[in-house]
């Protein structure tokens, strides 16, 4: 792990796994997380629209009215509250923060239609509503809140941090930043493009007929039964098959219109308009997924306070519910917290 402080800002690391590589090793079962539902109290709230689903959690011990800073939590696409984020917000609020997560409309117990579409527009605009609704309470310091995301999440924290100024930081953990370039990345131009013209005419079909088409959210892999899903990765699948029983909303569907929504993603334009808020950039070294070349572009166009944190990881969900990314994780956050809201 190298913390920005100590590594030229221009240094570039290796982007992604080669074929020529070993396989990450297996997780031991006993690094796995499992989130503690006792911690957490349902909450709705309004958002654009649709009223919107979250969850709070207090410090251990807090008074019901002893004002506390505020973190927001957003998570990875096509999730909802009950993955990935319980383990980071079960941490922070350890520290002594009172943290939101939320489903996204669409998703989850959230309102909103179509059900299961991704669009990063509406989840930064949930988002905004989720600091809105945080700034409400009288249990929280309005002075003091601040955003943080994983995968996709982090992505959005960096846009959210862009145009909304309430915040007192960012930290945008395992993101995605660049997914339009990092399809073309993968693809090639013209495997990009082609695969960009099928989505658009299952999308005329759709404007035709007037269904809404779905595809699986996750999948091991693309195959003669499932030749289209939103995420055809073992470790995406991998990820929602082991934790799918603790989120009973979670659904392995999404629309096909998800998929064109990635392609005109992009953090990393938006990053420098996130000053003069201090924005922390954690990521995986060996994250062959959401590609550590991009959270390195975020954070050479912030222009405000910053950090990057590189987490030694084996692959890109270590750092949703596995020991001891998730702690290490969370330590450099709390630390980039402590720092720009106060200690709690």
């Amino acid at each position: 792990m190298t913390l920005a402080s100590s590594r030229p800002a221009h240094v570039r690391i290796r982007p992604s796994l080669t074929a020529a590589e070993p396989e990450a090793e297996a997780p031991v079962p006993g690094a796995f997380l499992r989130a503690d539902a006792s911690r957490r109290v349902p909450v709705r709230f309004q958002g654009r629209g649709a009223s919107l689903a979250g969850h709070l959690y207090r410090p251990r011990g807090a008074a019901s009215t002893e004002r506390t800073p505020g973190i927001v939590l957003c998570g990875p696409i096509g999730s909802v509250k009950e993955l990935v984020v319980p383990h980071y917000a079960e941490r922070l609020a350890d520290a002594g923060y009172t943290v939101l997560t939320f489903d996204p409309r669409g998703f989850g117990e959230s309102e909103g239609t179509p059900r299961f579409h991704h669009d990063s527009n509406r989840v930064v605009d949930d988002y905004a509503s989720a600091v809105s609704y945080l700034l409400t309470r009288d249990d929280v310091d309005p002075a003091r809140v601040a955003a943080l995301g994983v995968c996709m999440g982090g992505g959005h924290a960096v846009s959210l941090g862009a145009r909304d100024k309430r915040l007192k930081a960012v930290i945008a953990i395992g993101g995605a930043y660049n997914t339009g370039g990092m399809l073309q990345k993968f693809m090639g131009v013209d495997g990009a493009a082609a695969f960009c013209r099928s989505i658009n005419d299952i999308l005329q079909q759709q404007y035709v007929n007037g269904d809404v088409r779905y595809v699986p959210a996750v999948a091991p892999g693309l195959s003669k039964e499932v030749p289209l899903a939103v995420m055809p990765n073992a470790e995406a699948h991998g990820f929602y098959t082991r934790s799918q029983a603790d989120a009973p909303t979670w659904a392995n569907l999404m629309t096909v219109g998800s998929i064109l929504s990635l392609f005109s993603y992009n953090a990393v334009a938006q990053a420098p308009l996130v000053a003069p808020t201090p924005l922390m950039v954690i990521h995986g070294t060996r994250d062959g997924t959401m590609l550590p070349e991009y959270a390195q572009q975020v954070f050479e166009a912030a222009v405000g306070p910053r950090e990057l944190v590189w987490i030694d990881t084996q692959n890109h969900v270590q750092l949703y519910d596995q020991q001891p990314y998730v702690d290490e994780a969370t330590a450099h956050a709390i630390r980039w917290l402590d720092q720009h809201l106060g200690r709690p």
